[in-house]
């Protein structure tokens, strides 16, 4: 994936974890590997890419693709 497809991804699925109540969060790429966190209630999810990441939205209800 493009940094540009990866960023529009990053922010519907963001959009989309949010309805559900959800916060999406990323590491600093600058940094490193991305690890991206999703988040509710004070719990805390690591996922390692976008790919888990929509696996995740997928259970919780929060993703339409």
């Amino acid at each position: 994936m493009t940094e540009q497809h990866d960023g529009k991804t990053f922010n519907t699925l963001a959009a989309q974890l949010a309805l559900q109540g959800h916060t999406l969060t990323r590491s600093n790429p600058k940094d490193g590997r991305v690890t991206y966190y999703v988040s509710r209630w004070g719990m805390v999810r690591a996922l390692p890419d976008l790919d888990a990441v929509k696996a995740f939205a997928r259970q919780v209800g929060g993703a339409h693709a």
